[in-house]
């Protein structure tokens, strides 16, 4: 079950390619091979209200990554790392201006966590023996 979202900066979709953005991360998802397939689910959100810093051009897009609980601290440091790698990739060449990137990587209680209907997994499995 692990979801990225990501809440970024009004405008920011405007200097750079977010759907594009949001199809990266999943891809990056996947190569860590840490998260199936059918589980990733990556989604943005733009800030309707924003006061950063001084109140300058000023950029951010704050990413959480919520997976499920069991697995290691250092598979959790490198999956931040290589997730984070991934954004800066694909987001430097396209901001200009002051900018800030965050991650945060937040473990699921499974005792709290309801996931029992997701076809999803069924579907991309199909696809894949088509």
């Amino acid at each position: 079950m692990p979801h990225l979202s990501f809440e970024y900066s009004r405008g920011l979709g405007r200097m750079a390619d977010l759907d594009a953005f949001a199809d990266g991360m999943r891809d990056a998802m996947l190569a860590s091979g840490v998260f199936p397939l059918g589980g990733i689910r990556v989604r943005g959100f733009e800030a309707d209200v924003q006061a950063i810093a001084d109140g300058g051009d000023y950029h951010f897009l704050d990413m959480i990554v919520r997976m499920g609980a069991g697995r290691s601290d250092d598979t959790k440091v490198e999956v931040a790392d290589a997730l984070y790698a991934a954004a800066r990739a694909l987001l430097e060449p396209q901001v200009s201006t002051p900018f800030m990137l965050s991650l945060e990587i937040v473990e699921i209680d499974p005792t709290l966590s309801r996931k029992a209907w997701n076809t999803v997994h069924a579907a991309v499995q199909a696809a894949a023996d088509a």
